[in-house]
C-alpha cells in the first residue's frame, strides 16, 4: 500500500468480541464499516452477479443443494462488503471483527503501520512484502478517518 506510514503486529484469533475488553485493556474507539451501505451502485452490481451465478449454478448443477452451496459461496466471499464490520481500538490491541472471525494484534507486535485513502494496514513485518496480504489487521475507516489516525499515532509503538 503506498501513502505514509509510521512504525507499528497482530494475530489472528477466532473470539467473541467481549474477549478482548478485559479491565485492564480499555477501548479507545469502536466503529463499524458497512460497505454496501456506503457503495449502493456496487451493491447493485454485486447482487446482479449473485442472481446470475445463481441462476448458472442452477442450470450447470440442476441440484438445489450444488446451488444452495454455491449462493453460500459467493456470500461468504463477498461478507466483508455485504456485511457491517466491526473494528475495535483498545489501549493493548486493535481487532477487526467480520463474519470469517476476528484479527487481532497487541501493540507490542507491530512493526509498521501503512495509511491509504480506505484505512490503516497495521502490520507485524518489519518492511513491506508479499506476505502483507495474510498478516497484520486492516482498519477500514468508514466516517472516523481523523479518529482512527489519531488513535493509531498515539498507541503504536514508539521503538517499532
Amino acid at each position: 500500500m503506498s501513502g505514509h506510514h509510521f512504525e507499528c503486529c497482530f494475530y489472528y484469533v477466532n473470539a467473541s468480541l467481549t474477549d478482548s475488553i478485559g479491565t485492564n485493556n480499555d477501548v479507545v474507539l469502536r466503529w463499524q464499516v458497512h460497505l454496501a451501505k456506503e457503495q449502493p451502485r456496487k451493491l447493485i452490481v454485486v447482487i446482479a452477479a449473485i442472481i446470475a451465478m445463481t441462476a448458472m449454478a442452477c442450470v450447470w448443477f440442476r441440484s438445489p443443494i450444488a446451488v444452495i452451496v454455491t449462493v453460500l459461496a459467493l456470500i461468504g466471499a463477498l461478507s466483508d462488503f455485504l456485511l457491517p464490520m466491526t473494528f475495535v481500538i483498545t489501549t493493548k490491541n486493535v481487532s477487526a471483527y467480520t463474519l470469517a472471525g476476528k484479527r487481532m494484534m497487541a501493540w507490542e507486535d507491530v512493526r509498521k503501520c501503512y495509511i491509504d485513502e480506505s484505512g490503516v494496514k497495521i502490520s507485524p513485518l518489519p518492511r513491506a512484502s508479499r506476505l502483507e496480504a495474510y498478516r497484520g489487521v486492516y482498519l477500514r475507516f468508514g466516517d472516523r478517518k481523523e479518529e482512527v489516525i489519531a488513535a493509531v499515532t498515539r498507541l503504536k509503538p514508539k521503538d517499532g
